[in-house]
């Protein structure tokens, strides 16, 4: 969103929650409810100032049951040149002019604001988390961008760009907006709803369709672009409709000439981490932990409550506590808390929220205070409380009304409490009844309330090894089991050790011989510089060695691919950006001496000129897959935006005279493929697979047939911001690499959105794809199949799964292992997904 002239100065699946002998469960991060504090305002001895509190008053004796983490200040909302419009100049030529705001420069802006954490939320596009300067020592950089046509949505925590598809003919007008949202999820991202008083909500109509989406994790209630009062007026109509999720703020920062009043972190989120880390933060979003201010300095405000009476605070803003009735003990409390607040009037609301005006009233007269009063529920099931501080002065955002004479200036997420279990959404438009049926898939990896996904899988004789992605304790970890013949599991074994940001295994098998690889930060998140880490089981899964580091860059490498050889070398590839801009790199491990960058011939890079942010050309070579064939012989594709006119650039900037075109459209992304000849030791020139100028193509999959033609997939969308499905396309090489034949469509379903295809050989030599795509009834994604014949190309898709949605799918002989939240029990704050198995042949 355009930046205004002036700015002012855990998730854990709620279960069903059995109410313990103290009369309520805390859900960090779930639906909720409200406290209803009494009709009154509380007052006099219902107040305590923090000085006036006695240590250890809380004196029950039982253990403290007070969240334990720390406070970290970022932003969520910021952009620079790779959004078309990123920059003045860009904005005031209709996106004609050279840009002046660079990536490094914008990251300088927020590391000098001291911040601890921000994003680069560019519009539609992952492309600036490519750009080399995308690096801080100084600040925890999450990556991220602004998704989806209309309307825009803040995604955090993403792997690749989020495509917003086409609704089908007669489909409710938020459907691309929900599966938006079930998306992100299967990535254990963040979702949050940017600037809703232009996409969700108006005072004049009040809320529109694409409120009704569920699932949601934080929304804006203080972007400086736009109405934060009317931002507020959404946020209080969701939540009283039951929809529970946290607040946040933006800068939508455009413009480096305003940065003394509308820099990244003017205004701040902050959010409340168990670890001081990408992963943590995250957490926390989804947790709804957080609450906002004017800036960094404050005013920082913090609501808790004491829902027992036992004298400690267990609950923070952002969770929901669920009690077995409405009688709350006559000890139970809220604390309020600010910081830099001196000049302000805090409000306490409770549902139904400003409307019904604030039950409590506070004109902080030192810089930090705390006050208590009584909590109460009265009336309703189902309630919140928060906090807001107001003062007069400039206009909250550009969109407020300047008369108002108390400007909003920081405002907590709610506490929210409910009766008996945690409150359900209702929303305007509801969502279609789930598909119920049984599949054949069995669960294999992950638990209720946590996610496990991003799985592999091999098949070596009588057993089958997996892989995957488990997030706990504000950690990514990298995990193996081992399932044989008889449908016997062995217990998780963790291959990460202590790592904490280990992502993407992939595995590979023969015989006894298991190699897993997968890239890890080591913990070390500032700046980000993953490396690819190899282990290998000699005793089929029992027991690996200590893993050995591939990558011997000084960048980032990242999502590894593997495959055989023969039985004792597995060849390994990887994207990395050592040298500026991302190559693929291949080793043949205990062949190579070190890995090799296959995919540099050909590419034109460029730091390009200071007089434009827009300039600098880094095509990047990206998510490499690897197949051998009986003989050796190797092929790695991968996609590639080296054909593009200004890689890595959303839009074009036009040559002079001619008119500005592309928007925020995607990069001319095609699949490119290297070969490796058995016995020969080097790799071969890239070669084209896709071919194509007008497409955006990208996330090859790649197999051999039986008859050792090598045939690749991808996912294929139109050169087009939003509002375009993907579909899939393949190509055949009968050479070894060499030469690919004309595209093939994939079972093709122009109204589904089809992405992440996997590419194998079943038992029997048939080539098998796998996918998920959005053409079921029920909204949901589902993972289906296609087989191909020689002669008569691929077959119609086949639908492999029914409940729930499910996701990234990975395949090896038969065998599709995929991420599902079909056992979530909640449609919000339920981050359950768990890895399951499905036999295909």
């Amino acid at each position: 969103m355009d930046t205004p002239e002036n700015s002012f100065g855990s998730e854990q699946a709620a279960r069903a929650a059995e109410l313990t002998r103290r009369r309520f469960v805390v859900v960090a991060g779930a639906a909720v409810a409200v406290a209803g504090i009494g009709a009154g305002s509380a007052t006099g001895a219902d107040l305590k100032a923090a000085d006036q509190t006695k240590p250890g008053s809380a004196g029950s004796g039982r253990s403290p049951k007070a969240p334990k983490g720390q406070w970290l200040a970022g932003d969520t909302h910021v952009h620079d040149d790779h959004s078309s419009d990123g920059s003045g100049p860009r904005q005031t030529s209709h996106q004609t002019l050279p840009g002046n705001l660079p990536v490094g420069d914008q990251i300088g802006q927020g590391e000098k604001t001291g911040l601890d954490f921000m994003p680069l939320t560019d519009h539609r596009t992952y492309d600036q988390v490519w750009d080399p300067q995308w690096k801080s020592s100084k600040l925890l950089l999450l990556p991220g961008e602004e998704a989806n046509g209309s309307p825009h949505a803040i995604v955090l925590g993403n792997v690749d760009v989020v495509v917003d598809g086409a609704n089908p003919a007669g489909s409710a007008s938020y459907r691309h907006v929900q599966q938006s949202i079930w998306d992100v999820h299967a990535q254990d991202a963040v979702w949050s709803q940017a600037h809703p008083d232009d996409g969700e909500y108006t005072r004049a109509d009040g809320v529109n369709d694409n409120a009704s989406v569920q699932g949601a994790d934080i929304v804006e209630v203080l972007n400086v672009a736009s109405d934060p009062d009317v931002e507020v007026e959404y946020a209080e109509n969701r939540w009283n409709a039951g929809f529970r999720f946290g607040v946040v703020a933006a800068s939508d920062c455009h413009f480096r000439e305003l940065w003394d009043v509308d820099s990244p972190g003017e205004p701040t989120t902050h959010v409340f981490v168990a670890q001081r880390s990408v992963r943590g933060i995250l957490d926390g979003f989804r947790d709804g932990r957080t609450t906002v201010s004017q800036n960094i300095a404050g005013p920082f405000l913090t609501i808790e409550a004491d829902v027992d009476g036992d004298g400690v605070f267990e609950a923070i803003g952002g969770d929901e506590v669920v009690v077995a009735d409405r009688k709350l003990s006559k000890k139970a409390r809220l604390r309020v808390k600010v910081k830099g607040g001196k000049g302000t009037t805090l409000y306490v609301y409770a549902a139904p929220g400003r409307t019904a005006g604030p039950v409590a009233t506070f004109r902080p007269q030192k810089a930090n205070e705390t006050y208590e009063l009584p909590l109460v529920m009265k009336g309703t099931d189902h309630s919140w409380y928060r906090v807001e501080a107001r003062s007069p002065g400039s206009a909250s955002g550009s969109e407020a009304d300047p008369n108002l004479p108390d400007q909003l200036r920081g405002a907590t997420s709610p506490i929210f409490l409910s009766v008996g279990a945690p409150a359900v959404p209702k929303p305007e438009i509801a969502l279609p009844v789930a598909d119920t049926r049984a599949d054949k898939a069995t669960l294999v990896a992950g638990e209720q309330g946590k996610f496990t996904g991003f799985s592999d899988v091999a098949v070596s004789g009588k057993n089958t090894h997996l892989v995957a992605e488990l997030h706990e304790k504000q950690a990514t970890k990298v995990i193996y089991r081992r399932l044989d013949s008889k449908g016997r599991l062995t217990k998780a074994l963790t291959l990460s050790q202590r790592s904490a940001t280990a992502r993407f295994p992939r595995v590979v098998a023969t015989g006894d011989n298991v190699w897993v690889v997968w890239q890890d930060e080591l913990g070390k998140e500032q700046p980000h510089q993953p490396v690819i880490l190899l282990a290998q089981s000699t005793d089929g899964g029992h027991s690996f060695k200590s893993p050995v580091k591939l990558s011997k860059g000084k960048g980032r490498a990242i999502n590894p691919a593997i495959a055989l050889l023969d039985d004792r070398h597995p060849l390994i590839a990887w994207s990395d950006n050592s040298g500026g801009a991302f190559d693929v790199f291949a080793q043949i491990v205990g062949i190579d001496k070190a890995a090799v960058n296959i995919s540099a011939a050909g590419k034109t890079v460029s730091a390009g000129v200071p007089t434009d942010a827009r300039s600098p050309r880094y095509p990047a070579s990206l998510f490499p897959v690897v197949a051998v064939n009986d003989d050796r012989h190797a092929v790695i594709s991968w996609q590639d935006d080296r054909f593009d006119p200004d890689s890595l650039w959303t839009g074009h900037t036009p040559p002079a005279g001619e008119p500005a075109s592309g928007g925020t459209d995607p990069d001319n992304w095609q699949i490119l493929a290297a070969v490796r000849k058995a016995p020969g030791r080097s790799w071969g020139t890239p070669v084209q697979v896709s071919r194509v100028s007008d497409r955006s193509d990208r996330h090859p999959g790649l197999t051999v047939a039986a008859d050792g033609t090598f045939v690749a997939i991808w996912e294929s969308g139109a050169l087009q911001s939003s509002g375009a499905n993907l579909e899939l396309r393949s190509s055949r090489s009968a050479d070894g690499g060499n030469t690919w034949t004309s595209l093939e469509q994939v079972a093709l379903a122009p109204a589904a959105m089809s992405q992440r295809a996997a590419l194998s050989r079943d038992p029997n030599g048939t080539v098998r794809a796998v996918w998920y795509d959005s053409r079921s009834t029920d909204w949901r994604w589902k993972v289906f199949t296609a087989t191909l014949d020689s002669k008569n190309g691929w077959s119609e898709a086949q639908q492999v799964t029914t409940r729930g949605n499910n996701t990234w799918p990975a395949l090896d002989q038969g065998v599709v292992v995929f991420t599902s939240d079909r056992a979530a029990t909640r449609t919000q704050r339920d981050r359950t997904q768990q890895v399951y198995l499905a036999k295909l042949a």
